[in-house]
């Protein structure tokens, strides 16, 4: 199951790797079917896992109830958070596309990878999902937002390294906190 997990992941680096490097159209599918595998991975790791589950029922109601809007959450934030015809399509002279940074990329530069790791700690507490499905999975999206954050995002996005600045990268502090909140009450 985590086997299945890590080729996803695999594919998401092939995926970047494409971004940053090759820029073969038809290699972008691989985002697509790392997805479908992560997603396969995740399902199969919380129906088969044999790790811990809390017992008490009000709170294992209360994490399933919790990792909806974290879903929720990582959705918005990975497909409809930004406007894809600026952040994809729109480019510059240099062939750059736009760095996006309001809403939760106001939070952090890898919104998607903090939301992804409560939702993995959730699943975690209520599914029997193994602590090491949990970890290496975790730390395989980590190492990608690394991998992305000091290699692709700088050449495929231009205005990165100032927003690299002024936005923390996985951990929000009290000021990307409130610039995010701003940016959802506009």
């Amino acid at each position: 199951m985590i086997i299945i997990g890590i080729a996803g992941f695999v594919l998401f680096f092939i995926n970047d790797i494409n971004d940053w490097k090759l820029k073969r159209k038809w290699m972008k599918i691989s985002f697509f079917l790392g997805a479908v595998l992560l997603v396969a991975a995740t399902l199969c790791m919380c129906i088969w896992g044999d790790g811990y589950a809390v017992n008490n029922l009000a709170v294992r109601i209360a994490l399933w109830i919790l990792i909806i809007p974290l879903i929720a959450a990582e959705i918005y934030s990975l497909f409809f958070s930004f406007d894809p015809g600026e952040t994809y399509c729109r480019v510059n002279r240099e062939n750059l596309r736009q760095t996006y940074t309001r809403k939760f990329y106001a939070l952090c530069r890898h919104p998607g990878v903090l939301f992804f790791i409560l939702i993995y700690m959730c699943l975690w507490l209520v599914s029997g999902m193994t602590a090491a499905g949990v970890a290496v999975m975790s730390g395989l999206n980590v190492l990608l937002a690394l991998f992305e954050d000091i290699f692709v995002f700088p050449v495929c996005f231009y205005g990165y390294d100032k927003y690299k600045t002024c936005t923390p990268f996985l951990i929000p502090n009290r000021k990307s906190i409130c610039v995010c909140i701003g940016d959802f009450r506009k």
